[in-house]
């Protein structure tokens, strides 16, 4: 418990507040959900795309809360309460969350991109774990809190303040040295200000494409916010990065460690072998590494992880990386290949299918996908137009439609294949268990079958549900393995 005046550790933020009531309450814990709010809590009313916190003031009040965060002017305000309204509630709900439920790990490395991040931040897990460092690791795909790596519990890949600060507070508590997050365009954002208060000590950045656009509305927003990364590094902190990534120079800084790499360029590595399930590569200090796949974009990320590994390690001994959950997940070779990938990008599915195409130039692609809901909708031009001009068959599903008509979203899609003057099967099947039923029976055994955009997710989110879901599970229940 802690009194409110403690919490105010930026006088910057405190002058951008209107503050009404008096007094300096105790509190305990932060939460932006009314119904989990409790004695001495903190409530922060955030207004969202279907909801709106500031409804549920009074439920938090209710049930405990002392302090209430807004943005909008409220029609009444009790006295026996303070009240913050500021333009952006979730800057103070890191505010405060990172001065409630310190202290957190000193060390903290962050891996952004628009592809290849959680595949980044599990190959530097692996080889610092494997090198005598004690982990914390929280990306799209996994949890580790010092007692072992396990699914992510999170929908989103860096989730709100509060639950940072908790995974952060618990690592401490556990003894970890090095935390590895993952950090999103949104994640790294003054507006979603989820890591705003966080300094790194090291940062990777794996990929500059495009996406999210219809949070950050332009490119260059889009790209400014990922840039925040490197200007959260602190003084003598290290930065690895491809060095043919596009807006190289805004990455830069003065006063960091730079680390470039380029596979097969003389930075950082070069290729021994490549099948098309799998690379060893001979890093620059003579070691060989095996990969489980066979993609360069794979091992390009394995480089920034292993130049950020060597920053952090006395020795990095790994010699086999092993894969990371839904990234290119082989589930059956036989009667014909089917793979599981999140890949979800126009980039993403360019990388993909030019791979396959090169390994089995003889093999049709079936790729059976949809696009967000809700989400950015440019990108889907272009997975209808690499998927256009790679793919013999598509078959358009959902993937997470939310609120959203899936027509509009088919829609989209089509456009894409279209522009890329597709001459194969399409097929529209919403429901994407039906989907992949229709299309394991389309398959023969000249097929390659992808099954993109879920990957290792466990739901799929309807307008008014989630449903229970497992790609995996779904075609072995199909083909009654």
């Amino acid at each position: 418990m802690r009194r409110l005046s403690v919490l105010w550790t930026k006088d910057k933020v405190r002058r951008e507040c209107t503050i009404r009531g008096i007094g300096d309450p105790l509190v305990g814990t932060l939460s932006l959900v009314a119904q989990e709010c409790g004695p001495n809590s903190i409530f922060v009313a955030l207004q969202g795309l279907h909801h709106d916190g500031h409804t549920f003031i009074e439920e938090a009040i209710e049930r405990g809360a002392e302090v209430v965060v807004h943005s909008a002017p409220l029609d009444y305000y009790r006295p026996d309460k303070v009240y913050l309204q500021h333009p952006n509630p979730r800057r103070l709900a890191s505010l405060f969350a990172a001065s409630l439920y310190g202290p957190i790990p000193s060390y903290i490395v962050g891996v952004t991109g628009t592809d290849g991040k959680s595949t980044t931040c599990e190959f530097l897990w692996q080889f610092l774990s494997t090198s005598g460092v004690k982990c914390g690791l929280l990306s799209t795909t996994s949890y580790d809190d010092g007692t072992g790596k396990r699914g992510s519990p999170y929908r989103q890949s860096t989730p709100e303040a509060p639950l940072i600060y908790t995974f952060l507070a618990t690592c401490y508590k556990n003894g970890v040295e090095v935390v590895i997050l993952e950090a999103t365009s949104h994640g790294l954002s003054l507006e979603a200000s989820r890591l705003v208060d966080i300094t790194f000590s090291g940062a990777i950045v794996t990929s500059l494409s495009s996406e999210h656009l219809e949070f950050h509305t332009t490119q260059e927003r889009y790209v400014d916010a990922k840039v925040n990364l490197v200007r959260q590094l602190k003084e003598g902190g290290w930065l690895a990065l491809p060095k043919s990534l596009p807006s190289f120079n805004l990455f830069t800084k003065e006063g960091i460690k730079l680390l470039p790499y380029a596979l097969d360029e003389g930075l950082g590595g070069s290729t021994l072998s490549e099948a098309w399930d799998k690379r060893v590569i001979a890093l620059d200090n003579g070691t060989t590494l095996t990969l489980p796949y066979g993609q360069k974009c794979y091992a390009q990320n394995a480089l920034g992880a292993y130049l950020g590994a060597t920053q952090i390690a006395k020795e990095v001994k790994l010699d086999k990386l092993t894969p990371v959950a839904g990234r290119f997940e082989v589930i059956a070779t036989s009667p014909f290949l089917i793979i599981i990938d999140f890949a979800h990008t126009g980039e993403a599915f360019n990388l993909l299918f030019s791979h396959l195409k090169g390994h089995f130039n003889n093999k049709k692609l079936v790729a059976l996908f949809g696009s967000a809901g809700e989400r950015d909708r440019q990108k889907r031009f272009t997975l209808g137009y690499s998927s256009g001009l790679y793919c013999d068959a598509i078959f358009l599903t959902d993937e997470d439609p939310r609120l959203e008509e899936p027509q509009q979203i088919e829609n989209d899609i089509v456009a894409g294949i279209e522009a890329a003057s597709f001459r194969g099967d399409l097929f529209k099947i919403y429901g994407r268990r039906s989907a992949i039923e229709a299309a394991l029976n389309y398959c023969d055994t000249s097929s390659i079958l992808l099954l993109l955009g879920k990957g290792h997710e466990s739901t799929i989110q309807h307008a008014t549900y989630q449903e229970a879901w497992s790609e995996r599970g779904v075609v072995e229940e199909v083909l009654k393995w």
